[in-house]
């Protein structure tokens, strides 16, 4: 009977999110496109058979269409040839199921965003993120092109091959100075100390390096950690060598951190579940509009389940893919899962081609955790629950163009950049936003440890340095309170 009504509450469930049309704020617009294409190649392989869209001839909608086009086309004062009124309608169609996951690529826009999944690419080989409110290298890859070029954590990028990219957005930024092998590119970068200057890269193969790891020492306890930031094409081999590196050291515990990785192949995250658990185990089940359920177990050796406990960390970044492996290391192998309630992303895309230049990317099942709960909307929720601290609340010190931060000003900016030298150590009286005396020696005292020239003031360098020094702040694990109470749960 409680089978039943679990199953019913499921089916309703399932309905709903058929029905339901989501609403999301545009501040999830950049991250969207990543998780749309989280679970996609599930069925990467792209059916050649295309179904025909037939009509009848007086169907009055379809009549209606083609007047409303034909009028477009004829009389319609801002029209123009490059109007694409066919594919606007197309994504009017999408539109109009109310679903932000299904979608029409060009090719090459689809090739792209599914960029991200593969196992390498071809660009320069460094990290390249929005610092106040400039592209801005956060670092360059260990013997990379920029790297071998003289690229600098910090350097702001003005230009790329003589373009100004100050308006464009990171996306935008990132596709430009990307572009086939041993090909060059011009980055305008502006640096501490000196003018703009131009440097010129070659282009390499770049490995998409998805698996980090590491080993914390504790009270005698040893604690292997997996950073995995997507699950792409390399990604279980790396995952499967970390694992059987850190068995070697004999770890006592392992941490399997899922925060803000948005997803990837459904094959890959299956592998790394059947790598840690043993087989026979439902990871996760697929439903579709009629209600018919497939379910995928983790398979190979029953003995090869790794033999310590494991911590899984999730975030609201978390999604996709990562849910699918959080919620089976929770239901089926019984493991905590620790941080905040993830994403909520638990539908299926199924990439199918329309024409030599166009692909669907189609939503049309739903995923299941093991206990058969959905996670569409809902998320996966942790065993433990911890925030991750405040030093993630603190936001980046943002500056219009030549804007100065200085004694005796109430900003914004200055009470970030107080949070921020606060945290790094430096002594301040006041982290209110005003700018005290107490403010302008410690930014002289951040300035003298950064090569900046000792004003006292904040201009745009100093921004940058403020914002760069606090993003180095919370990757370090020292100040990661969520990885610090998961490595609590293993030493106490």
């Amino acid at each position: 009977m409680e089978n039943q009504h679990e199953n019913l509450e499921n089916n309703q469930k399932i309905q709903i999110i058929k029905e339901k049309k989501t609403n999301w704020s545009s501040i999830f617009v950049a991250t969207i496109l990543a998780f749309t294409v989280g679970i996609v190649a599930t069925y990467f392989a792209l059916q050649n058979n295309q179904n025909a869209l037939t009509r009848k001839i007086g169907d009055d909608s379809f009549d209606e269409f083609l007047t409303v086009f034909q009028e477009l086309q004829t009389n319609h004062y801002f029209f123009d040839e490059e109007n694409d009124l066919i594919r606007g309608a197309i994504n009017g169609m999408i539109a109009a199921t109310g679903d932000n996951y299904s979608n029409f690529f060009t090719a090459s826009d689809f090739n792209q965003a599914m960029g991200h999944l593969r196992e390498s690419f071809y660009g320069i080989g460094a990290e390249v993120a929005v610092i106040n409110g400039n592209a801005t290298i956060v670092s360059p890859m260990l013997g990379s092109p920029a790297e071998n070029a003289g690229v600098l954590p910090g350097d702001v990028i003005l230009s790329v091959d003589s373009v100004d990219v100050r308006d464009e957005n990171l996306n935008e930024v990132i596709d430009r100075i990307r572009g086939p092998y041993g090909t060059e590119v011009t980055l305008g970068i502006l640096r501490s100390g000196v003018d703009m200057i131009e440097i010129t890269i070659t282009r390499g193969r770049i490995i998409n390096e998805t698996v980090t790891t590491d080993v914390f020492v504790r009270n005698g306890q040893t604690i292997g950690y997996i950073r995995v930031s997507t699950f792409g094409e390399a990604t279980l081999s790396a995952f499967q060598d970390a694992i059987d590196e850190l068995e070697a050291m004999n770890i006592d515990g392992l941490i399997v951190d899922l925060r803000n990785n948005s997803g990837g192949y459904l094959h890959i995250v299956n592998g790394m579940v059947s790598y840690v658990l043993p087989s026979g185990l439902p990871i996760t089940s697929a439903v579709d509009r009629h209600g018919n359920l497939t379910t995928h177990y983790t398979r190979g050796n029953s003995d090869s389940r790794l033999d310590v406990e494991i911590i899984t960390l999730i975030n609201g970044g978390s999604a996709s893919a990562s849910e699918i492996f959080a919620a089976a290391m929770r239901e089926s192998g019984g493991f905590e899962v620790m941080g905040t309630t993830s994403f909520g992303k638990g539908t299926v895309q199924q990439p199918r081609p329309i024409s030599a230049d166009s692909v669907l990317q189609l939503t049309i099942q739903a995923w299941l955790t093991p206990h058969g709960h959905l996670i569409q909307d809902y998320g996966v929720e942790p065993t433990i629950t911890v925030e991750p601290g405040e030093l993630i609340n603190i936001l980046q010190v943002h500056l219009g163009d030549e804007e100065v931060l200085r004694y005796d000003m109430v900003h914004n900016g200055v009470l970030n950049a107080q949070r921020t030298l606060a945290a790094l150590g430096f002594n301040l009286d006041r982290t209110d936003g005003y700018f005290d005396e107490s403010t302008v020696l410690a930014v002289r005292a951040f300035q003298a440890e950064h090569d900046l020239l000792e004003t006292g003031e904040i201009d745009g360098l100093t921004a940058t340095a403020i914002s760069m020094a606090l993003r180095q702040l919370i990757r370090n694990p020292d100040y990661d309170q969520q990885i610090q109470a998961a490595i609590d749960w293993f030493t106490n």
